[in-house]
C-alpha cells in the first residue's frame, strides 16, 4: 500500500480547554475528585441530562485537560502548522465572562493561530461590549460562535432557543460582526439550515463559517429516536442535502468538513472505538466521501475546509486516521494541488486573517 502524502494543515476547529485551571461546568467535580477518575465521570454522568452525555458519548474527553501539548501528542505524522480555537464551555458569569477564555487562550505558551470567541449574538447592546473586550484581550480574535443548534426531538441536546437563529436580534448581530470584519462561526443542525440560508441572505456583508456541515442528526443510524428506519436516513440525507444548497447559495457562508463522525450524527463509531472494534480506514472513507463529496460540490472547493473538531470526535476516530482519510478522499476526488493545499491550509488562512503562513521546514517545531 502507498504511503499517504503529506499535506500542510491548519486545523481551523479545536478545542482548548482544562477544567481544574478554568471555568468549566465539570470544574468543581473535577478540582474535588480529580484524584479519583473513575468517581468523577460516575458523578458527571449522574450529573449531566442524558441528552448531553448521548451527545459527547464519552465524558472522559470533556473532564480532562485538552492543551496544546494534548493536541500536539495526537497529530502523528500530520504536519499541522497551527490551529483555530473556537469556543468550548467556558461558564464564567457576567457580560465578561466570556472573554476570560480569550485572555487565557492568548497567554498559553502554545496559543493558537486565531481565536473564535464567544458572545450573545442576538442582543447588540451586550454583544458590542463583549466585542470591545475581546479585542482589548487578543490581537488573535477573528471571529464569535454563539452556538444555535436547536431539534424538534426532546432526545436530541438542544443548545438554545430555536427561534434565535432566525431572529432579527441575530440579523443585527451578524451585522455588526461584519462591520468589525469578524465572523461568525454557525453551529445549528440539519433541520435549520433553511433559516441560516434566510439569515446569510440578510448579513452578505458577514462571512460565514458553518460548522460540521450542519451536523445531520441521524443521518448514519439510530441517535436518541432519530434516523430509526433506513427511510428516514433517505429524508433526512434529502433534506440536509437540500438545506446545504439554499446555505451554499450565499457566496458569504463557506463549510467545514468536520464534525460528522460525532455521535449525534449516528454512525456509533464511539461505542465501536469503546469495545476495541473500531472502523477501518476504508470503511471511513466509504461512509464520510459521499457527504464530503457532497459539501465539495455544493460550496465549492474555494469555499470549504477540512477540520478535526478535536477533541470531540476523538471519541469515534484517531487525529491521524482521521487525516489519513481525509487526504484520500481529497486524492480521489479530481481536485488540483492548489485545490487540496486550499481544503487544508490556505483556505483557513484566508478566511481567518493569518498572516505567517509559510510552510515550515519538517524539522521546525510547533504552531507557525
Amino acid at each position: 500500500m502507498t504511503s499517504t502524502p503529506r499535506h500542510r494543515i491548519i486545523d481551523p476547529h479545536v478545542h482548548l480547554w482544562d477544567p481544574r485551571t478554568t471555568p468549566r461546568q465539570v470544574s468543581p467535580l473535577v478540582k474535588l475528585f480529580g484524584r479519583w477518575p473513575s468517581l468523577v465521570e460516575r458523578l458527571a454522568r449522574s450529573a449531566t441530562p442524558q441528552p448531553l452525555v448521548d451527545f459527547v458519548g464519552a465524558t472522559d474527553y470533556v473532564l480532562n485537560a485538552h492543551l496544546p501539548a494534548n493536541f500536539r501528542a495526537d497529530v502523528g505524522h500530520h504536519d499541522v502548522q497551527g490551529i483555530v480555537h473556537v469556543e468550548a464551555d467556558w461558564s464564567a458569569r457576567g457580560v465578561l465572562g466570556p472573554v476570560g477564555e480569550t485572555r487565557w487562550l492568548d497567554r498559553l505558551d502554545d496559543p493558537p493561530l486565531a481565536i473564535v470567541g464567544h458572545a450573545v449574538i442576538d442582543d447588540v447592546d451586550k454583544l458590542q461590549v463583549q466585542l470591545d473586550a475581546h479585542s482589548a484581550a487578543s490581537g488573535r480574535l477573528r471571529g464569535i460562535r454563539d452556538s444555535l443548534a436547536a431539534h424538534p426531538n426532546e432526545r436530541v441536546h438542544t443548545w438554545t432557543d430555536a427561534s434565535r437563529l432566525g431572529s432579527d436580534g441575530t440579523r443585527v448581530g451578524l451585522a455588526a460582526l461584519g462591520e468589525r470584519q469578524l465572523t461568525f462561526e454557525a453551529w445549528c443542525y440539519s433541520n435549520q439550515l433553511d433559516e441560516l440560508a434566510a439569515l446569510a441572505a440578510d448579513v452578505p456583508m458577514t462571512k460565514i463559517m458553518l460548522d460540521h456541515i450542519g451536523t445531520p442528526v441521524g443521518i448514519g443510524g439510530p441517535f436518541s429516536g432519530v434516523g430509526e428506519t433506513a427511510a428516514e436516513r433517505e429524508r433526512i440525507r434529502d433534506d440536509w442535502y437540500a438545506g446545504l444548497e439554499q446555505v451554499a447559495a450565499n457566496p458569504n457562508v463557506y463549510c467545514k468538513l468536520s464534525g460528522l463522525l460525532m455521535p449525534i450524527c449516528g454512525f456509533d463509531y464511539h461505542n465501536r472505538q469503546a469495545a476495541g472494534d473500531g472502523p477501518s480506514r476504508a470503511e471511513l472513507v466509504d461512509t464520510l466521501a459521499p457527504h464530503i463529496l457532497n459539501a465539495l460540490s455544493t460550496f465549492g472547493p474555494e469555499r470549504c475546509m477540512f477540520a478535526s473538531n478535536f477533541p470531540m470526535d476523538k471519541v469515534s476516530i484517531s487525529y491521524v486516521q482521521l487525516f489519513d482519510v481525509f487526504i484520500e478522499i481529497s486524492a480521489s476526488a479530481g481536485l488540483t494541488h492548489g485545490q487540496q493545499a486550499a481544503l487544508f491550509a490556505d483556505n483557513a488562512a484566508e478566511f481567518y486573517q493569518l498572516i505567517d503562513t509559510e510552510v515550515r521546514s519538517d524539522n521546525e517545531a510547533g504552531p507557525i
